[in-house]
């Protein structure tokens, strides 16, 4: 079964041909994220120009190729084998269930109004290709130095996908740090709930509970070098400005309401996250939603999650306390990885993540 990637580029795509693999020389990671950057990757299969504005290298390969690659680029490859076995099972569901069209995530709900927008990024935004290589679905950076810890994890589970009690392959979405609770399916995306992913306490991400020598070496077994920048996201702090939320608001959604008077969260998922964001203005007030599009407003970039309390300690400065990082659905990253350093088996992780899933063979 072969899959296909839309990639973005810095600028045009810079392509070389290296024989049994194609050097892309500046393939754009983490995209509108603080830790965006350019990168070389190999990339394995056929490659060819796409004619999409921003994912402009298209490449198709086997589904077990393209598993080796996501395995490498979402995690630190040292990460415990347990950890890995467990990524390896998520990816291969997550991705089928693309290939395959089970999964149905098509625009119903968003809404753009003067008054309220409510978006969400999915595979619905995609058009060309089954997925893309970035955070937006998985994080594909082509052929990384694969140790023999990921082929051993891939070769474990070879074949194996997560099964919801309905018989279809679960749609196994994952984030990296959930902050102590995980989040359903709706208040991120369509307003719609998904089998096996459940709003449930989680006390494994919070690595504060360990001597800081050992949260740091945890951290460093599990996360990328750029990942690294934020601790993992447990706890976070941030300040955002009614200046700042004017411009992000005419720069992102290009909207104007006048000069920003207060913010207000209007609804909450079961996890505590801000599903819905009322934005007050001298010229109007304006609703903003899902997740993502609030952590957009109120950052640079992203905040590092929806999760967070508001204190406002100026006339137009607010202080944000929040927990987790990114959007809290399906298995935390930092919670999982925990709980192998622990002795806990990939299924055993599986079975805790995905409430009522079961391991079945594609």
């Amino acid at each position: 079964m072969n899959i296909t990637v839309g990639i973005p580029t810095l600028g045009n795509p810079l392509i070389e041909n290296q024989g049994k693999y194609t050097l892309l020389k500046n393939m754009l990671i983490g995209k509108d994220f603080h830790w965006q950057r350019s990168i070389e990757a190999l990339l394995p299969g056929e490659v060819e120009i796409g004619k999409d504005e921003v994912f402009r290298v298209i490449n198709r390969l086997s589904i077990e190729d393209y598993l080796k690659c996501v395995v490498g680029s979402e995690m630190n490859p040292e990460a415990p084998s347990e950890f890995l076995k467990a990524h390896a099972v998520i990816s291969r569901s997550w991705a089928m269930g693309k290939v395959l069209n089970i999964h149905d995530h098509s625009e119903y709900g968003k809404t753009n109004l003067t008054n309220k927008i409510i978006n969400w990024e999915d595979t619905c935004d995609h058009h060309g290709f089954d997925v893309c290589s970035d955070d937006h679905c998985q994080r594909y950076q082509g052929i990384q130095p694969i140790p023999g810890s990921v082929l051993d994890a891939l070769k474990a589970t070879e074949g194996e996908v997560l099964i919801s009690p309905a018989g279809k392959l679960v749609d196994a979405r994952f984030s990296k740090c959930c902050g102590g609770k995980t989040e359903v399916f709706s208040s991120c995306w369509q307003p719609r709930e998904e089998e096996c992913l459940e709003s449930f306490d989680d006390p494994w991400c919070n690595l504060d509970t360990l001597d800081p020598n050992k949260k740091i070496r945890v951290l460093k077994s599990i996360l990328k070098d750029y990942d690294l920048e934020n601790e993992g996201g447990y706890r976070w702090e941030a300040t955002v400005t009614a200046s700042e939320i004017k411009k992000n608001l005419l720069d992102k959604f290009n909207r104007d309401i006048g000069d920003i008077t207060g913010i207000e969260i209007l609804y909450r998922g079961l996890s505590g996250r801000s599903k819905n964001l009322l934005v007050k203005g001298t010229q109007g007030e304006l609703e903003i939603g899902k997740e993502l599009m609030i952590r957009r407003l109120l950052a640079p970039t992203h905040l590092y999650s929806s999760w967070f309390d508001i204190d406002q300690v100026s006339s137009d400065t607010w202080h944000l306390q929040g927990r987790g990082w990114g959007h809290g659905v399906g298995l935390c990253q930092i919670g999982a990885a925990r709980m192998a350093l622990e002795g806990y088996s990939y299924k055993d992780i599986l079975s805790f993540y995905y409430p009522g899933a079961r391991i079945g063979n594609k």
